[in-house]
């Protein structure tokens, strides 16, 4: 069976059931079919690649030798981020124009070299540590006399009214002192390097950029602003999709910035928080005390995880702690914790419960009731599931009138379904149990590929 014969089986059987079309112009029918069920839309512009030996060579050498073997975006140039830049700013429209009160996902390493995602990584890991540093007293507060002495350790000859400044752009003016909040908020991504690059020989300066690579991160904020700008635009919600541990540092970084921008008055930028890590609800804690404290929306989508597999392997290999839960029953656990979490603040953040686990989406139910969050538009309480998948879940709250969504893939059948394949098995493993999801999935795809037909 030759490639047109095999996209041709593809597209009117696997890829015609989990995705709604090839272009933002073909998905309309899957999203008013939707519509007319209550349920909203998730626009996900899903091709992706891996970057393999066969890909054409970065520019950049990589920080470490496991940084290409992640699922990201194929880096092929600024161009093709280009590309991808606009196809994102075309979901957005889409989502304006088809599906109202819907999301545009996105994916930063879309929107650049990956291999930078992960150098700002490090250094935002870094300048984070340098706070434990200074808290000598481990009081989770810094005197300026303690951030004095410390400071002439860590960087370069300065003088002391050069750190009396330095200390008090960082220093809560209430309080006056240096909290870790405070800390995180005064290191914008565009100064950290400044920060690096006046450090002593240490773990920062490692993570120092190259004229080009500071070129390249320039290029991909500006491409991430521009989306973030279009969205709060045409008031559409922007979901910022989780990504690698070792990218995640600066996406989060990236899409906190876009908040403290974009969430002021409504919740447009939703970021994403993996709860198999096991430092997430730490995370939750601090970055929706820091959007109460700066008055803005905390918006975020909650989920399971993914990359497990890669996780793990890469943390055994480089000899590092795993990042991930001991086992499923952690990360159930840990899942309605951040979800209780985010319910019992509920005026100020916003939730998308991305979930195919029934026993989570009851568990939300029922402490929506309990705390008195009512269901509908005004609850700023949403669920998720992926397109053609856990129907009996999505229909079911769509009816009863909460705010229900699909995540809807898109793009051209043979770039889309890896990516599909990929969504199966990361929803097999996270669920845990005999991977249900995936032998539904794998039976389905069998009976439809053999009888060339989609039965219901």
């Amino acid at each position: 069976m030759g490639p047109s014969s095999v996209g041709f089986l593809l597209k009117h059987t696997f890829f015609g059931h989990f995705c709604a079309g090839e272009s933002d112009r073909t998905i309309k029918p899957t999203l008013s079919r939707l519509h007319d069920h209550g349920i909203g839309g998730i626009l996900d512009y899903a091709a992706e690649a891996d970057l393999t030996p066969s890909a054409p060579p970065p520019p950049l050498q990589p920080a470490t030798k496991h940084s290409l073997q992640a699922r990201v975006y194929d880096y092929a140039g600024e161009a093709e981020c280009d590309k991808n830049c606009m196809i994102f700013r075309s979901c957005i429209e889409a989502v304006h124009n088809t599906t109202p009160d819907g999301f545009a996902a996105i994916k930063v390493s879309a929107l650049g070299q990956p291999l930078v995602l992960e150098r700002m990584s490090t250094a935002i890991v870094e300048t984070r540590k340098l706070f434990s540093r200074f808290d000598v007293e481990k009081t989770g507060k810094i005197s300026e006399e303690v951030f004095r002495n410390v400071y002439r350790s860590v960087f370069t000859d300065t003088s002391d009214a050069e750190i009396h400044d330095i200390f008090n752009n960082f220093r809560d003016p209430q309080t006056g002192f240096i909290d870790y909040i405070e800390w995180t908020n005064t290191i914008k991504v565009e100064k950290i390097w400044e920060l690096v690059n006046r450090s002593l020989p240490g773990p920062l300066t490692t993570a120092i950029l190259t004229p080009e690579e500071t070129h390249l991160m320039h290029a991909m904020l500006a491409r991430l602003s521009s989306l973030a700008e279009h969205a709060a635009r045409l008031s559409v919600r922007l979901m910022i999709d989780a990504e690698q541990t070792y990218f995640q540092p600066a996406i989060d970084h990236l899409a906190l910035a876009l908040q403290r921008t974009h969430n002021r008055k409504f919740p447009t930028i939703f970021n994403t928080y993996q709860c198999y890590l096991k430092d997430s609800y730490e995370r939750v804690v601090l970055d929706l005390e820091r959007a109460k404290r700066e008055k803005y929306w905390f918006a975020t989508k909650v989920v399971r995880g993914a990359y497990l597999v890669l996780e793990r392997r890469r943390a055994a290999e480089m000899g590092y702690e795993d990042p991930l839960q001991p086992n499923i029953e952690e990360t159930h656990k840990n899942y309605h914790r951040v979800v209780d979490l985010l319910l019992r603040n509920n005026s100020n953040a916003n939730v998308l419960v991305a979930s195919h686990n029934q026993d989570s989406i009851i568990y939300t139910l029922r402490a929506m009731e309990q705390l008195g969050i009512p269901k509908g538009k005004e609850s700023g309480v949403y669920f998720g599931q992926l397109l053609g998948m856990a129907d009996h879940l999505t229909y079911n709250l769509g009816r009863n009138g909460y705010y229900a969504y699909k995540y809807v893939p898109y793009g051209p059948v043979k770039e889309v379904v890896p990516y599909l394949i990929r969504r199966a098995q990361e929803n097999s493993n996270i669920l845990g149990g005999v991977s249900t999801e995936l032998k539904m999935l794998s039976s389905e795809l069998k009976r439809r590929l053999t009888f060339g037909f989609w039965k219901h």
